[in-house]
Order: C-alpha cells, then sequence, then structure tokens
C-alpha cells in the first residue's frame, strides 16, 4: 500500500521525454516576413497616425530586411558596428559642442526636407505581392526541407519521401547564429552535424527557425540517448 503513492509521485516528476524532433530548413526568403507584416498592420494604422513618422518606420523595416536578406552579420561584426555608430554619435556631439558643426543636424534637416510620407495603398499592394512567393516558399520549404531527427537517424524529406538518412550513432550536434539579423527576425540559425570526433561535417542544415527550441529538443533526445546507451552498456557488463 505504500508503494503506490511514491510510485505516483515519481512518475509525476519525472521528465517528459522526447522522441523526435522536426523542424524545416528556409531560404533567405522566409527574412521578408517583416515587410508583409507592417505593411498590412500600417494600412489600419495610417488613419490615426503621423504619415510622416510611418514613412520613417517603413523605411527602417525595409532597410532591415534587406540587410538581413544580402549580408551575414556575424557576432563581431555587429559589436564592431555598434561600437563605431556609438563613436560617430559622440563624434558628432563632440563637434556640435566645440567646434559649432552640425553634422547629424544638417543630415537630419536635409531628410526632413524630404517629406516622406507614408502611403497605406502602396504599402498594402507590396505586401499582398510579396505574400504570394513568400506562401509559396512556405509551402514548398515543408514539401522538400523537412528534417526529422530520432534517437537513431537524421531524415530529410522532399515531396512526402525521405531522399536522406544518417544513422545517429555517436554524433556531435552543434548550433551557431551566423546573422545576428537572422537571430532577430526569426531566432533563426545554424544547425551542423559532426562526427564523433567533432571535426568532421557531416550535415549542414541552414536557416532553421526557432533554432534555441529546436536545440532545447535536441538536447533531450541526445540525453535520453546517452542513458539508454550507459543502462545497456551496465546490463552487458552484469551479464
Amino acid at each position: 500500500m505504500s508503494e503506490q503513492p511514491q510510485a505516483a509521485v515519481d512518475h509525476k516528476h519525472t521528465p517528459t521525454q522526447v522522441h523526435e524532433v522536426s523542424f524545416t530548413s528556409y531560404p533567405k526568403l522566409l527574412f521578408i516576413w517583416p515587410v508583409i507584416v507592417f505593411g498590412i498592420l500600417f494600412y489600419f494604422l495610417a488613419p490615426a497616425m503621423n504619415p510622416e513618422a510611418l514613412g520613417w518606420m517603413y523605411i527602417a523595416v525595409l532597410a532591415l530586411v534587406f540587410l538581413t536578406l544580402g549580408v551575414d552579420v556575424e557576432r563581431n561584426y555587429a559589436i564592431f558596428w555598434l561600437v563605431l555608430l556609438a563613436m560617430m554619435f559622440f563624434l558628432g556631439m563632440w563637434l556640435k559642442e566645440w567646434k559649432q558643426i552640425t553634422i547629424f543636424g544638417d543630415i537630419a534637416r536635409m531628410l526632413d526636407r524630404l517629406d516622406v510620407k507614408y502611403d497605406r495603398a502602396l504599402g498594402l499592394a507590396v505586401s499582398i505581392v510579396l505574400a504570394i512567393p513568400f506562401s509559396v516558399m512556405l509551402g514548398w520549404s515543408r514539401l522538400n526541407d523537412r528534417w526529422r531527427i530520432t534517437h537513431n537517424e537524421f531524415e530529410h524529406y522532399a515531396l512526402g519521401r525521405m531522399d536522406d538518412s544518417l544513422g545517429r550513432g555517436a554524433k556531435t550536434i552543434r548550433t551557431s547564429y551566423p546573422d545576428v539579423l537572422e537571430l532577430v527576425l526569426g531566432l533563426a540559425g545554424t544547425l551542423t552535424v559532426y562526427d564523433a570526433r567533432g571535426k568532421e561535417p557531416l550535415r549542414k542544415i541552414e536557416h532553421v527557425m526557432f533554432l534555441p527550441f529546436v536545440r532545447a529538443k535536441l538536447n533531450k533526445i541526445l540525453e535520453q540517448t546517452a542513458v539508454t546507451s550507459t543502462t545497456s552498456g551496465e546490463e552487458e557488463e552484469g551479464s
């Protein structure tokens, strides 16, 4: 009678086992989603907001998306650019205070004279046009670049069939974030599978969305595999 409550408590605190992890690798077109979302959002906000402020916000979104699509900003590069921008800002403040040279003020006044205004119809049209290839890309990636990782295998599926399989064995999985902008726009990064020594890359899976959460599930699978392997080894030694 006393063993049943204890068994129930043990079962309650047993961590949830993860038997497989499924995710999709997307092309860079995935990161145009802010242009689509903000174009639709600004269409409804435009009547109640300053059109000039919305215009500059839309330009900022476009600049962020273009940079994400065009360049890979590594962590060190991102830190360098942040430090450089900070130095330029303090240099501008120093020139204004001590030399009466208003570089940033002149640039701001020049931009203000452009009289930028957000066109809600244009923004919505851009969102609708981009939503078409974006939707096709999502569907195509789900059919052709879907990965499934279990205790035993790394499987790649294309058009509903498994076209590549890599035995799990003793391998090393590493995650990296080669582009800070992709990390900002989708928590996206690269998942690389190495051999048992961790030197030779066997598979490189890029643009995995929400990679920290995928990695957390993979860690559970790896932990369960390690526990299972240790238990099997102990049973063999005992026999």
